[in-house]
């Protein structure tokens, strides 16, 4: 409570100054009183309809699957936090083929696009009978 009183009285104060100095035609410029840390959210595994999906599978599965993650572009992360729009599933499909194909064995690569595809299948499925999509819900194959 006592933060916002001062940050109340900051304000104020520096309202004030700002009037004075419009009134005497001189150039009002704010001071910088404190440097404030900005916070950036990064795009997660867990913001993603796989990530939720891989959370129900096998451990080495959903790990191997969010280090391959951990590993995209910044641009492709935030590709991947979207549910995919008609037209733009084989793309997302594509993207995870070729970055998992060269991080995974076969036999992980396969079962993750598997999953990958049941997914977006599902996903499909539900915006063609006008179901909203439920990004964080899985099906075990």
């Amino acid at each position: 409570m006592i933060g916002l009183v001062v940050d109340t009285k900051t304000a104020v104060r520096t309202f004030i100054d700002m009037r004075r100095a419009r009134a005497e035609d001189k150039v009002a410029r704010p001071k910088m009183v404190m440097r404030m840390p900005l916070i950036e959210a990064r795009p997660a595994f867990y913001d993603t309809p796989e990530g939720c999906m891989f959370a129900n599978r096998d451990k080495e599965l959903h790990d191997a699957v969010r280090g391959v993650f951990k590993g995209l572009s910044y641009k492709d992360k935030r590709t991947l936090c979207f549910s995919p729009e008609n037209g733009r599933y084989l793309a997302k499909v594509q993207l995870w083929e070729r970055e998992l194909e060269l991080a995974l064995p076969s036999r992980q690569y396969h079962k993750a696009v598997g999953a990958i595809l049941h997914k977006y299948v599902m996903m499909k499925l539900d915006q063609a009978a006008g179901v909203r999509t439920r990004l964080c819900q899985s099906a075990r194959l």
